[in-house]
């Protein structure tokens, strides 16, 4: 397996990104990896890394960038927002199959990352299937204690572990609708969730497989984060189950 690193030009901004080429592949399907609120393609405790390296062990094709702003692409945190992440990962899309011509291609989005590839799914009618891990369909809310929490800045704007959160971002997150966006999914949708996830609870989760009409996974002792070993292995395995089946319908 190759491991190596690309980007992507989207609006004068550089999307960092890393791809995982398996040697010899079992299917023509490629995932790409949307990752959540401060994360990065790493993810955290290397969710991503793993998660890529698990997947083309099985002849999978893995690419997972950063969101402007994020990780190492260039662009400020400060203006990141919902629709413009859906642009980019529509971008990523294009110039990837341009690229790697002749793959099947899925979308996961992990967190804030399933708002981005929910909407891919529901724009677009070229994806073999939405994988949505532990989705934040309820992330507004979220923000919105984040922001009362912490200090303000002088624009309005609150300072969150050295990360400006702008107002706009927070009236954002409040007005999307993951289930309303999921009703128009054109692709196969697949939501696993932790049972003790305690950052999106996992009736979130089961609420958006049913506006999707998809499958819902629930790992009954998994976290947000998926923090013990064995549960990354059981949800690499069902993602790469799921690809295979999707890729070959």
């Amino acid at each position: 397996m190759a491991e190596i690193s690309l980007s992507v030009n989207y609006r004068n901004q550089m999307l960092a990104g890393s791809a995982h080429l398996p040697e010899a592949r079992a299917s023509g399907d490629a995932v790409l990896l949307l990752h959540g609120f401060t994360g990065s393609r790493i993810e955290f405790a290397y969710l991503f890394v793993e998660l890529g390296r698990d997947l083309a062990a099985q002849g999978i094709t893995v690419f997972r960038f950063d969101f402007a702003g994020c990780g190492e692409s260039t662009g400020r945190f400060a203006d990141l927002s919902i629709a413009d992440q859906i642009m980019q990962t529509d971008t990523l899309l294009d110039e990837l199959a341009d690229r790697y011509p002749g793959l099947r291609w899925h979308v996961l989005g992990y967190s804030m990352g399933a708002l981005a590839a929910a909407s891919v799914g529901a724009r677009r009618g070229d994806l073999a299937s939405i994988v949505l891990l532990a989705p934040a369909g309820t992330v507004g809310q979220y923000l919105q204690q984040v922001v009362a929490s912490s200090p303000q800045l002088d624009n309005g704007s609150a300072d969150f572990i050295g990360l400006e959160i702008s107002q706009v971002l927070v009236a954002e997150a409040l007005a999307f609708d993951l289930n309303a966006t999921l009703t128009h999914a054109h692709s196969s949708v697949m939501v696993i969730h932790g049972g003790k996830d305690v950052v999106v609870k996992p009736e979130t989760g089961q609420q958006a497989a049913m506006a999707a009409g998809g499958r819902f996974v629930l790992m009954p002792e998994a976290d947000h984060g998926l923090c013990f070993g064995p549960h990354r292995k059981e949800m690499a395995q069902t993602v790469a189950a799921w690809v295979l089946q999707k890729g070959s319908e």
